[in-house]
């Protein structure tokens, strides 16, 4: 059983164009996602999910650059297509889809997801408003059942987020949520405004040297110290 990281990245985001360069504590955010994805025990390979074009570039070369890491390219409003290109490209049979926008996911929150993952299960997530900190956002699927989809829905809105036709179909498509108590979603680690990216800066100057895979731990006793760090902008 081949397990494999699918990181979807693209350098044309709206509010950051090309943020998944921009440099963190020294290399570009995607590096980090990569150096994270490296402490996960149970990804067997890392690859990037990039839209088709040539304002694609800068990424497409940082993926030819760092060891192990495969490119897969396809259409970029079709998420759904990106996805079952990097499936079928890599030959997985288990797909965990992570989203260039979070630089600071945990290695060890996402392998209890991966370890509760299995069985009849084919979808399982750390959901939105999880409870976690928010960029904490994770997706397994069944590769198997992301080829079905992907020849099967023709509805434009689906294939762009197609974790809605998951979700819709919990009898065909049975799913685990993974949520975490006290409540720290107010805790905002998603890279989406320049305003955050100014706080992320400041998240890992302080807590990367000490520890370059900082966790959840790692955040709480933060925030308490820096609660400004992690407040969203508005």
């Amino acid at each position: 059983m081949t397990t494999v990281a699918v990181i979807q990245a693209r350098m044309t985001s709206s509010r950051i164009p090309g943020k998944v360069m921009l440099p963190l504590a020294g290399e570009p955010v995607i590096y980090r996602i990569v150096e994270r994805l490296r402490h996960i025990p149970s990804i067997d390979r890392i690859c990037f999910s990039v839209p088709d074009g040539d304002s694609q570039e800068e990424l497409v070369a940082l993926a030819g650059r760092l060891a192990g890491v495969e490119l897969t390219r396809g259409p970029e409003e079709d998420i759904l297509s990106r996805f079952a290109i990097a499936a079928r490209e890599t030959g997985a049979d288990t797909i965990c889809r992570f989203w260039g926008d979070c630089p600071a996911i945990d290695p060890a929150v996402c392998q209890d997801l991966i370890s509760t993952y299995g069985g009849d299960l084919k979808f399982a997530t750390i959901p939105d408003k999880s409870g976690y900190p928010a960029g904490y956002e994770f997706q397994i699927i069944d590769a198997e059942c992301l080829l079905k989809a992907d020849a099967e829905v023709d509805n434009g809105d689906a294939r762009h987020n197609f974790t809605v036709i998951f979700a819709a179909q919990p009898g065909r498509y049975p799913a685990f949520h993974l949520c975490y108590q006290p409540y720290l979603s107010e805790l905002n680690l998603l890279l989406d405004t320049p305003g955050d990216y100014e706080r992320l800066q400041q998240i890992f100057d302080v807590l990367y040297p000490i520890n370059p895979v900082f966790g959840l731990a790692d955040i709480i006793v933060l925030s308490h110290r820096q609660p400004k760090f992690f407040v969203s902008e508005g």
